[in-house]
């Protein structure tokens, strides 16, 4: 995988686990809640590439934020300038 994508991927997972884990909800949980098989989150909170865009997309649905949000959230983990550079 390209650095720019493992680079991705690791700020993915991390806004993903740290909103989950702030409003207090259990892996298990929110997976069962949210009709998101295990697999699917372990994939993006890994950092997989096979972490579609439809799967984030759920989960990000699911934490209960906008996309506007998520990427604000996302922006802040990644490098600076770093979508200047792709």
């Amino acid at each position: 995988m390209q650095d720019d994508a493992k680079i991705l991927y690791k700020a993915i997972s991390r806004v993903v686990a740290k909103i989950r884990k702030d409003k207090g909800i259990k892996y298990t949980d929110f997976c069962y809640e949210n009709d998101i098989p295990m697999s699917t989150y372990d994939d993006i909170i890994n950092h997989k590439t096979k972490a579609s865009y439809y799967n984030v997309a759920k989960v990000v649905r699911a934490l209960g934020l906008s996309f506007e949000e998520f990427g604000a959230l996302l922006d802040k983990e990644l490098p600076k300038d770093f979508f200047k550079e792709l």
